[in-house]
């Protein structure tokens, strides 16, 4: 599933898409994957070990996990966390570009 806009709700992409709207779809589809009460644990886990393949091979549960909590804080984050958030949770970002073009006659 591709998160970017996808997972967002409708009215969320006419207005503008911001760190905290994408995060809070991450958050939701990680309820729905590991339950109210798990969610945040389980996705700290998958989080650090995306992180672990791709950007920081020393990241562990126990020095990421209290950064990773804090996102759903604060609802803010690096675009590399937020990239490893989305990924942990099943989905991808894609950044979709428009021209738009005035003809005049």
């Amino acid at each position: 599933m591709v998160l970017g806009l996808a997972l967002l709700d409708r009215a969320a992409v006419m207005d503008t898409v911001t760190s905290k709207t994408i995060l809070e779809a991450v958050q939701r589809r990680a309820v729905q994957r590991w339950g109210d009460a798990n969610w945040r644990a389980e996705l700290a886990r998958a989080t650090v070990e995306i992180l672990r393949q791709t950007t920081d091979p020393e990241a562990t549960y126990e020095n990421r996990r209290r950064q990773l909590y804090r996102v759903f804080e604060v609802w803010s984050c690096t675009l590399e966390t937020a990239i490893a958030l989305v990924a942990a949770v099943g989905c991808k970002f894609q950044m979709s570009c428009t021209k738009i073009e005035i003809e005049e006659f």
